[in-house]
Formats: C-alpha cells, structure tokens, sequence
C-alpha cells in the first residue's frame, strides 16, 4: 500500500511538471500571446497558489496541533497570490497590490506572534515533515532561481543578436510555475498527514 502511494505521488509530480511545460507550448504556439498576464501559465500559477492557501486553512480549522504554522504558511502564500493578481489590483490604483499583501502578511504574523513559543515549536515540527524540503526547494526556485535566470542581460548575452523577450519571459515563467508546483506538491503531502486532534481520529 505504501509502494502504491509512492508511486501516485511521482506519477502527479510528472503530470504536474508536464502540465507546466504544456502551459507554455499553449500560451507561445497557440494562444501567441507573449505569456501576458492573462496567459494559460499565469492563471494556472495563481490557481496553484489559491489551492495552497485554501488547503492550508483548511489545515488551519480541523487541527489545532499545526494552526499558527499554517495561518503563517497561508498568509505568505496569499500574500505571493495577491501580487501575481497586481494587475487585477491595478484597477484600483497603480501598485495598490502592496497594500493588500502587506495587509494579509500583517494578519497572519499578528496572529501568530500571539504566542510566539507555540509557533517556533511548530515551525520546527514541520520542518521534519518530508513537505519541508519540497516547500524550500520551490520557494528557492521562485523567488530566487527564477530571478536570477531569467535576467535579460543573460538572455542577452546568450542569444545576442537574436534576443527576443518572450524567450526570456517562457524560461522565467516556466521555472517559477515549476517552483509552484513544488510547493503545491509540499502542500498536497500535509493531507496526509494526520493530526491527533483531526476528526474522525
């Protein structure tokens, strides 16, 4: 049975992987759009982000044992949602997206700094679940790798005369949705995991 698991586990990391690449095949082939904000790639990346956050929360209501650890989780992750949605926010006023991600991370941390004790023990605690590498490894690759590879003056020097910007625009976009989906898959294992205080147990 747990052979079986395993093996469904890796079989969605592949779906997930392929999914991605098939995302930027549609948004550059297909939908030619240049991987603009309401590209395949980019609503599929803020969908990841809000089954993180609401997989979290319900984290949040069945189990006491890792509640600060996940308000604190999700409110990261609505805070990364609500910028990738900046252009929704735009609508309001220019840039009001930081208002809103300040507001949510103000929240969550407010919440959490109730008991600071509670929330180091289980930040600890999570960090010897097998979702914490997984969660590292895609937040690295989001926030950092992303970043860093998908710098124009690199492209530029690469591709030199033959720079076009939607080269760089799928390479950065196709690495931080592979950070995503690693992050969702991190998320995906705490369902798993069974907290004494849970319903039915």
């Amino acid at each position: 049975m747990i052979l079986i698991k395993l093996l469904l586990r890796i079989i969605f990391l592949i779906i997930a992987v392929a999914a991605a690449v098939l995302c930027l095949h549609v948004d550059v082939n297909i939908m030619n759009n240049g991987l603009s904000e309401t590209s395949l790639t980019e609503v599929v990346q803020e969908s990841i982000l809000l089954l993180i956050v609401v997989i979290h929360f319900i984290r949040v209501r069945k189990s006491s044992v890792q509640r600060q650890c996940n308000v604190l989780i999700a409110g990261f992750f609505l805070a990364m949602l609500i910028r990738e949605l900046d252009g929704i926010f735009d609508l309001i006023h220019h840039g009001s997206w930081v208002w809103f991600a300040l507001l949510s991370s103000i929240v969550s941390i407010g919440y959490v700094l109730r008991t600071p004790s509670l929330v180091a023990k289980q930040l600890v605690d999570y960090a010897r679940t097998p979702s914490y590498g997984l969660m590292v490894a895609g937040l690295a690759t989001v926030l950092i790798f992303s970043r860093l590879f998908g710098m124009s003056v690199l492209w530029h020097d690469i591709l030199q005369e033959g720079y076009v910007r939607v080269v760089k625009n799928m390479v950065e976009e196709g690495v931080e949705l592979f950070g995503y989906i690693l992050c969702l898959a991190a998320t995906v294992n705490l369902l798993h995991v069974k907290q004494p205080d849970e319903e039915g147990n």
